[in-house]
């Protein structure tokens, strides 16, 4: 074979690997690009259960709160007046269980 015919080759043999490397990068930018978008799914998951699972204990931690001050023999109102002391105490009650509903079944401890 001649010379011109081997560069020939080569030339094609270069184009064509470069080819497949291109098509083999789009791919992988591709898959990536989809793992993005799965990890950024399973974080805001994550996220929502995190809250979700806070948002549970400061309700819990609420209730027991108002059932330790309810045993002391304090009205729902006297148990409201303390409650809103608390920093951002406003919106618990709207959050975490209107207490006149939390003791509405509660009978005081030692009753």
């Amino acid at each position: 074979m001649s010379e011109l015919a081997w560069d020939a080759i080569a030339t094609i043999t270069a184009v064509v690997g470069n080819v497949i490397a291109v098509i083999v990068a789009v791919l992988s930018l591709r898959r990536a690009d989809q793992a993005l978008v799965q990890a950024a799914d399973i974080s805001e998951r994550a996220m929502s259960a995190h809250y979700a699972i806070e948002g549970a204990a400061a309700a819990i931690a609420w209730r027991d709160q108002v059932i330790a001050l309810h045993d002391r023999g304090l009205s729902p109102e006297e148990i409201r007046a303390i409650m809103l002391l608390e920093d951002g105490g406003e919106g618990y009650e709207r959050a975490n269980g209107r207490i006149d509903d939390i003791l509405s079944a509660i009978p005081r401890s030692g009753s």
